[in-house]
């Protein structure tokens, strides 16, 4: 367990620092990414619009399900592309990565990422079968699988990515839930506050795809945020474990 607590608020300001020196790049890979996520999505609304019947709230639960998972889809490509450029910088101190290798590592990763979080989600998906609390308990878990697949070379076994997730929050789930809800407000604080000005125009196509594509480039600072967290959660167990179990961890893993 880690004994020195890793602050949620010098977590804040430090990814802010980051996505703020990198803002450039970060916005340019998101606009690059997120361009064709926000045109599908535009196509699905005329779609759901013309094609489906249903009543209003059924509608806007489908369409929102839809949306979730085309961003999911595509959009963690440029999750994993920032995270591993972030965690390059916190781990070695370069920038010498330029747009295309950003997007292109984030494109290598995405088959990982899609067949772990299947995986992962099937596990969750047990556990709230049980009842919601070991759900809530076992996402929790996994919430770093995005960290796990875009900086590690699981390779060999993909479900080793879910088990050095899991290994990094294990003994501090309660410190990486308060995280987690903390990043969680924050996203939809940061939707709402950016959404507002357009609301009266999302009828309007470019201006729905131009909010959407912003409401990105500032949340993707949550990602900075996440991936700053996970770096110092693997930091302070090499720090504080003697033994260097995560170094172990890794080397039988081959990582």
């Amino acid at each position: 367990m880690i004994k020195q607590k890793i602050s949620i608020k010098v977590s804040l300001v430090n990814g802010f620092k980051l996505w703020k020196t990198h803002f450039y790049k970060i916005a340019i890979v998101v606009f690059i990414v997120y361009l064709p996520v926000q045109i599908l999505i535009e196509f699905s609304t005329i779609f759901f619009d013309r094609l489906i019947t249903t009543d209003d709230i059924e509608k806007m639960r489908l369409m929102n399900n839809v949306y979730n998972l085309i961003r999911y889809l595509i959009g963690s490509i440029a999750t994993l592309g920032v995270i591993n450029y972030i965690y390059m910088i916190l781990s070695v101190d370069k920038n010498d990565q330029n747009l295309m290798g950003i997007v292109k590592h984030g494109i290598r990763k995405w088959p990982d990422f899609i067949s772990v979080g299947i995986i992962a989600g099937l596990k969750v998906l047990l556990y709230t079968l049980l009842l919601i609390i070991p759900g809530i308990y076992k996402s929790v878990r996994f919430s770093f699988i995005d960290c796990a697949v875009a900086t590690k070379d699981h390779s060999g076994n993909k479900e080793d990515s879910g088990d050095y997730c899991e290994y990094i929050v294990d003994n501090n789930w309660w410190r990486i839930f308060g995280f987690l809800i903390v990043i969680f407000l924050i996203e939809m604080l940061i939707e709402i506050v950016i959404a507002i000005p357009f609301i009266n125009y999302t009828e309007i196509i470019y201006i729905s795809i131009f909010a959407g594509i912003l409401i990105r480039v500032f949340t993707i600072y949550l990602i900075v945020v996440k991936t700053n967290y996970f770096y110092e959660i693997e930091r302070l167990i090499k720090k504080e474990d003697n033994n260097s179990e995560l170094n172990k961890y890794n080397v039988q893993h081959g990582i």
